[in-house]
């Protein structure tokens, strides 16, 4: 009787520096420049390639846009 193989876990699509510039809608030089002082999260992939989690992002752009006390508007 063959094995049922157990289905693969889906992977989460990594995104290049121009499409999350794109996406982020900031210059791809600041996003670079965010890179290179670590202000936005982001992984390397064989060594030289740097790519972007969607939920990686997603939570950053959360912890980033928190109001610091209450707003009133006037």
């Amino acid at each position: 009787m063959p094995q049922k193989k157990s289905p693969k876990p889906e992977r989460e699509r990594l995104f290049t520096i121009d499409e999350m510039s794109v996406l982020l809608q900031v210059d791809r030089r600041k996003l670079v420049e965010w890179i290179q002082h670590r202000r936005i999260p982001f992984v390397v992939v064989n060594r030289d390639h740097i790519r972007f989690k969607m939920s990686d992002i997603a939570e950053w752009i959360g912890t980033r846009n928190k109001p610091k006390g209450k707003f009133r508007f006037t």
